[in-house]
């Protein structure tokens, strides 16, 4: 052998394998209630909101991805959300089609859509599922995953992010909103789009609360212009959406220069096409990602239950949930803690944090209140560590109502359900009711730092 080819030899056996590609997946499944004799309770808002038709459908939308090895589907569906119990019933039922696929359910907590957690049934103490659509729901994620795995192709992907100004309101004080927008688009090798992916920090409830017709909201709109103007199917998925980030209150205005009136389908159309034309351009900008990683961990993390209204409605069956002490089942009445599931995703340039609730942005992006308000329940309150902080990748995403919904998620220190009430006020926010209890942000945080090993 000559020295020249010698020295190929050995150039070619000292080269690193190039990282493999990623596989890429979409599917989806419409799981629309049907509206008949049998009464669908809308969810979200007060009970005893009956739906009175359909304007568009609700779907079970996935996305699949894979390194060879891996097998991962995040399955977004139009839902006020899906306990824990529901995903594990998921889970089983894929693994019965896909051995070894690992299975992500996230609702988009949709305020327009059929009770699928007890809270809003004809009553306060009674529930509004529908046991029977509840396993259609189940079984059509299972489907829907399984069908997204089976049609993986080899994709580039492609991220982009961009602020949304103007698009999301804080209902609540203090005023912090993360409006950032992260798109994700997966191109297949022949320059198509396989499918794109939004997660965005909003409540799909600009229908407001007297709307009666089923319909995903603005979600609809963004998806429907993604797929428009980028092809494939488009998958939606909220971020940090308490506090409460929402389109309720928007004063927007049409290509005619007249408002768009509040609660009506021309906001939700407004919001979700504007939102997709900011996905569309921070995806025109954005970058193809430079790492082909998928990583994924996840964790069981007990929160303490401190919510006695949340520990009557399990104790009545309102709410189908258990109750733990030290890991072991207990009585609704005198057990301490909800289980539940929190997750890391890596995929690519981007890093994701799963989280099983409507967490308050400032725990996300670090801006809790500091000073303290005097009026705050918990003087002195240690603040939690900000969720982005134990993240590194360019894209950070966290994926709200996560593998299950335990309610809001805010800063201890902003803790405020005793009077004397914070920047003055005559009568408590809202917030705390619909929370499982003010040490709920930080055995979140701590089960993530321990995730992360960070």
């Amino acid at each position: 052998m000559t020295p020249l080819l010698l020295l190929l030899a050995l150039a070619q056996t000292a080269a690193p394998s190039a990282a493999p590609g990623l596989l890429f997946g979409f599917a989806k499944r419409v799981i629309t209630p049907a509206i008949g004799p049998k009464p669908v309770y809308l969810a979200g808002f007060d009970t005893n909101r009956k739906a009175t038709g359909v304007h568009d459908d609700l779907w079970a939308r996935a996305v699949a991805m894979s390194d060879g090895h891996r097998k991962v589907a995040i399955v977004a569906v139009d839902l006020v959300g899906v306990f824990h119990s529901d995903v594990l019933r998921a889970r089983e039922l894929l693994q019965q089609r896909v051995p070894g696929a690992v299975l992500v359910v996230a609702s988009t907590h949709n305020h327009e859509g059929p009770d699928t957690m007890g809270l809003w049934g004809p009553g306060r103490f009674s529930s509004g599922v529908d046991p029977q659509y509840l396993e259609r729901v189940r079984r059509a994620i299972a489907e829907t995953a399984a069908e997204a795995l089976a049609r993986m192709k080899p994709g580039r992907l492609v991220l982009g992010q961009v602020r949304t100004p103007g698009l999301v309101e804080d209902g609540r004080l203090p005023e912090v909103i993360d409006d950032t927008l992260v798109a994700i688009q997966a191109v297949g090798e022949d320059g198509a789009t396989l499918g794109t992916v939004v997660t965005w920090s909003s409540h799909p409830e600009a229908l407001g609360g007297k709307n009666t017709l089923v319909t995903s909201d603005f979600p609809h709109y963004l998806r429907a212009r993604m797929e428009e103007r980028l092809g494939g199917t488009s998958v939606f998925l909220v971020g940090s959406i308490g506090g409460l980030m929402t389109p309720l209150g928007l004063k927007l205005t049409g290509a005619d220069g007249k408002a768009i009136p509040a609660d009506s389908f021309a906001l939700a159309q407004a919001v979700g096409e504007r939102a997709a034309d900011a996905a569309v351009d921070a995806l025109k900008h954005g970058k193809p990602s430079a790492s082909s990683a998928l990583e994924h961990r996840s964790a069981t993390v007990f929160v303490p239950l401190e919510n006695r209204l949340f520990r009557l409605a399990m104790f009545l069956g309102v709410l189908d949930r258990h109750v733990y002490s030290g890991g072991q089942p207990a009585t609704a009445l005198f057990g301490d803690d909800l289980r539940t599931e929190i997750g890391y995703l890596r995929l690519g340039d981007a890093e994701a944090l799963l989280v099983p609730a409507e967490i308050y942005p400032e725990l996300v992006v670090g801006r809790i209140q500091d000073p303290q308000d005097p009026g705050a329940d918990f003087p002195g309150a240690p603040r939690e560590r900000a969720l982005h902080a134990l993240l590194s990748a360019e894209f950070k995403l966290v994926l709200g109502l996560a593998n299950d919904e335990i309610g809001y998620v805010l800063p201890r220190s902003q803790w405020d359900a005793k009077a004397p009430f914070a920047y003055g006020r005559k009568e408590d926010q809202y917030g705390e009711v619909n929370s499982v209890g003010p040490s709920a942000a930080a055995r979140l945080t701590e089960a993530f730092e321990r995730l992360l090993e960070r």
